[in-house]
């Protein structure tokens, strides 16, 4: 069966989701080469590039779902002037899987694009337009401590409450010179507990820095959090590059344990803390 790579209206949430009903999700948080550019006309589109990445997700997708795919893409194959070209090309997980997928890249037409989005995530891209924005912390982050000494606690004073992030777990996955840190790993068996606050634009560029973005340390992503049984998107940081679990320092596992205990299940903190233990 087909695979597609979708990037932009096809994602969960967006308005042409329903193109993929019935597929198989293979990858939630998956990226290819590439650089993301606004159309201006409500959708994004990608032009080739090895210097830089397009994030998305992988599905698998009947005959018939990839024909329909093609006409909302405008891609009729033999033809020169399509709006969108489908090409197949490599897509990597988080944890470095690779697979070949089909990928709608800009035709002539779209190549006049010039908007280009940093972040090469649509979905980031958007969801930051807006005045809410809801923050899923999971690693140190819950822990106040630092924003204190930071002198940016004000912005992290409207807790919404516990969020759940199914499909995913909780690793020391992200390797840096000080032992391992928090990560987020792709698990249709897992789960993962964090706070959720609701955040100003301000608290942006202080997480950003925190979280090594501009040092391609840790990456932007939006995920689906469960508060009180509704299910509500949020921004989280994702560890760009993957690793074997690593040992964390007694600080950082304090700040985790300590910043969860007030909100997160016992049996979960009691999972954290069992993963911790082990490293001694």
């Amino acid at each position: 069966m087909p695979i597609v790579f979708v990037y932009g209206t096809l994602r969960k949430g967006e308005r042409n989701h329903h193109f993929l009903d019935g597929a198989a999700c293979i990858f939630e948080q998956c990226r290819t080469n590439g650089s993301l550019y606004d159309t201006n006309n409500r959708y994004p589109t990608m032009k080739e590039s090895k210097s830089s990445w397009v994030y998305g997700e992988l599905y698998e997708v009947t005959e018939a779902q990839l024909r329909s795919i093609d006409r909302l893409e405008g891609f009729e194959e033999g033809h020169h002037d399509n709006l969108y070209n489908r090409t197949t090309a490599p897509v990597y997980n988080d944890s470095g899987g690779e697979i070949s997928a089909n990928i709608y890249t800009a035709g002539q037409l779209l190549h006049k694009s010039t908007k280009r989005i940093p972040s090469g995530d649509w979905l980031v891209y958007n969801y930051l337009k807006q005045n809410d924005i809801l923050y899923f912390a999971y690693g140190s982050c819950m822990d106040d401590e630092r924003f204190k000494l930071a002198g940016v606690d004000q912005y992290f004073v409207n807790l919404k409450g516990k969020g759940t992030l199914n499909g995913f777990e909780f690793r020391f996955s992200r390797s840096s010179h000080d032992g391992g840190k928090a990560d987020l790993v792709e698990n249709s068996q897992e789960k993962v507990e964090g706070k959720v606050y609701q955040i100003p634009h301000g608290a942006l560029e202080y997480l950003y820095k925190r979280e090594g973005v501009y040092a391609n340390a840790y990456r932007p992503a939006i995920v689906s959090v469960t508060i009180n049984k509704l299910i509500y998107p949020a921004i989280t940081f994702i560890g760009t590059e993957k690793s074997a679990e690593t040992k964390p320092t007694e600080l950082y596992a304090t700040e985790i344990i300590r910043g969860g205990q007030s909100l997160l299940s016992n049996e979960y903190l009691q999972k954290i803390q069992q993963k911790i233990d082990r490293f001694n």
